[in-house]
């Protein structure tokens, strides 16, 4: 959002293991930098005096954001078609993200000084930006995909936020996070995807992409073989069923306890869940965390000038 008396940008970016969103966009979160200068210039980036091809393809899964420079490079694009949004080119940010729920403290200050990009210019789908970043917030992600409407949701609580690497399980008491409840699984929706793959080589010796797989996820069908599209829903259905297993495993019984999944994999435990009614909800908007990123943090600048 701009915040016009200030002049600010605030931006709200979450950091995904396949897609980036900001609160207008999700795009690619793969990365590669180019030998000379691009000949399209859509998802071309010239930072630095290199050129890089930001928002293409996934990258393959890291074991954090912040070993190299690719989640910064990510973190400029996805502050670039904020400030296009808004018909900015030059403009300060404040950029507002999240990690894990679990992990939160533990990699809070190096994340939070990763994502600093100063003062700095760079050209990005053959526009010129200059940026000056005033600071950024942090807030735990899955928590922030709901922080907005908590007080209308249930006082306990399961949100589930189910990502491409992780799931993260936050449990709410009085809507107050208990942490010592809470927990991240790290296999997810990647994972979901390449063992939907195996089987569908198996047993029809072809295989899909991603894109394919995500068709079935978002829509419960996709323009290609029935035979494997079944196939597809039969894997889903059987992911939905672990995911709900593991509530149980770690003593949470979604038959009792109101659940609200969000991410990536709320659409699939919509579609394909065998748990259902009227304490089973579904945030399917994928940019959720990015906008709680974005309320959070105004909250937090309008606190500030009390």
């Amino acid at each position: 959002m701009y915040l016009e008396e200030q002049k600010l940008l605030l931006c709200g970016i979450d950091h995904g293991f396949s897609t980036m969103k900001t609160a207008h966009f999700v795009f690619e979160n793969g990365v590669k930098e180019l030998g000379g200068e691009a000949s399209l210039l859509t998802n071309t980036m010239f930072f630095n005096e290199r050129y890089f091809k930001v928002g293409e393809g996934r990258l393959p899964l890291k074991d954090t954001k912040v070993e190299d420079g690719d989640y910064f490079l990510l973190t400029l694009a996805a502050i670039a078609r904020e400030m296009d949004y808004h018909g900015l080119s030059d403009t300060e940010v404040c950029i507002a993200a999240g990690l894990p729920f679990t992990r939160f403290g533990q990699e809070k200050a190096e994340f939070k000084e990763y994502l600093n990009p100063g003062d700095r210019e760079f050209q990005y789908n053959g526009k010129e930006y200059h940026i000056k970043c005033s600071d950024v917030f942090l807030y735990p992600q899955c928590y922030a995909a709901v922080a907005d409407r908590l007080g209308k949701l249930p006082a306990e609580l399961l949100i589930v936020d189910i990502g491409s690497k992780t799931v993260d399980i936050i449990h709410t008491r009085k809507h107050i996070p208990a942490e010592s409840d809470c927990i991240t699984i790290p296999s997810a929706l990647i994972q979901c995807m390449a063992n939907i793959n195996n089987v569908v080589y198996r047993k029809t010796n072809r295989t899909l992409t991603e894109e394919q797989i995500q068709q079935v996820m978002m829509y419960g069908n996709a323009p290609y073989s029935d035979k494997m599209v079944q196939i597809v829903r039969e894997e889903l259905a059987v992911f939905a069923k672990r995911i709900e297993a593991a509530l149980k495993e770690h003593g949470f019984d979604p038959e009792m306890t109101p659940v609200v999944y969000v991410g990536g994999g709320a659409g699939v435990m919509k579609r394909f869940g065998s748990v259902t009614g009227r304490n089973i909800m579904h945030i399917e908007d994928v940019k959720a965390n990015a906008l709680g990123y974005e309320y959070l943090a105004h909250q937090q600048l309008k606190r500030k000038q009390l």
